[in-house]
């Protein structure tokens, strides 16, 4: 049974919030902007959402990739994303909660749970025998892409909005990729909680997997892209450093660091950049059970690299 929502108030949606200008994030490869297969009707995308569907498909196989081709194509997903953006941008002025959003931050934490996973830092439920890489993968991306959906309840506190509205959800695909009575749904469905509760780094979290996706959220900050207005003002105003700080951004690009499993480098057109590495990424980073794992640079035109985390 799938929620009608008029398509009046879906078509608002689609035309105020698909970002089909915006440069990709820590997109290396090129990747084919053509749908393997036919979207649903209700379903309206942006090529920009055509090529991350692409990017995380074919990062990802087993368990995730069959857990990623439905929450992509999901349209109670979809709805919910789209209404957590009518309430982030058009209501509180706010930056993209939405679907691209979304995908962005859940590429880019897959890539950083395996760049941990293949330099000496496995996911915690490996650490510990629990699960496998692949179940990590789940938890990550199943919390990740429902992250940020309780915006649309309200700014304070949507973190724990969204766990209420997701966990339906994650319930519906638990019991799809695993067996009636497999323990390892509780597992998952307490880690998405923990990766969706930790962050905006208000709550400490204490594994790999929620401290990868605090990390890659805050790596979602090219130009239009900014978590500046949403963690530091309430009243973000058009010319002030926020603004200034927001567009300096160029790209981030994740790899192995030379010392450390991740390095994260972020590329900025002007010194105003360094606002937004330092109060937002460095904020996550720090607060992160992986901060010890991680590089951290800026790099400003054609300075020396400046870093953070060495």
């Amino acid at each position: 049974m799938t929620v009608e929502i008029p398509t009046q108030t879906l078509g608002v949606c689609r035309r105020a919030f698909t970002r089909m200008d915006q440069p990709h994030t820590n997109l290396e490869s090129a990747l084919p902007v053509e749908a393997d297969k036919a979207f649903p009707d209700w379903l309206t995308v942006s090529p920009k959402q055509v090529e991350l569907n692409h990017a995380l498909l074919s990062r990802t196989s087993g368990k995730a990739n069959a857990l990623l081709e439905g929450l992509l194509e999901d349209e109670e997903v979809y709805q919910y994303h789209s209404w957590a953006n009518v309430v982030s941008v058009r209501r509180l002025g706010y930056n993209d909660h939405g679907p691209v959003h979304a995908r962005i931050s859940t590429y880019n934490a897959l890539k950083i749970l395996h760049l941990l996973a293949e330099n000496g830092r496995p996911p915690s439920i490996v650490e510990e025998e629990v699960g496998t890489l692949e179940d990590a993968e789940v938890a990550v991306a199943m919390g990740c892409f429902l992250h940020d959906i309780g915006m649309g309840v309200a700014r304070d506190m949507h973190e724990w909005h969204s766990i209420h509205l997701a966990d339906p959800i994650i319930t519906r695909y638990l019991d799809r990729l695993y067996g009636p009575g497999d323990p390892m749904k509780v597992a998952l469905r307490a880690l998405a909680h923990e990766v969706i509760v930790g962050h905006m780094a208000k709550v400490r979290i204490h594994s790999v997997e929620a401290g990868t996706v605090l990390v890659a959220d805050g790596t979602d900050m090219s130009k239009g892209r900014s978590r500046i207005p949403e963690m530091l003002s309430l009243d973000p105003v058009v010319g002030d450093m926020h603004r200034f700080s927001a567009h300096a951004i160029k790209r981030v690009e994740i790899k192995k660091g030379d010392a450390k499993p991740v390095r994260i480098s972020v590329f900025m057109e002007n010194m105003t950049g360094l606002y937004q590495v330092e109060e937002v990424l460095m904020t996550k980073v720090k607060a992160s059970p992986i901060m010890g794992e991680i590089e951290v640079q800026a790099l400003v035109g054609d300075d020396p690299p400046r870093f953070y985390l060495k």
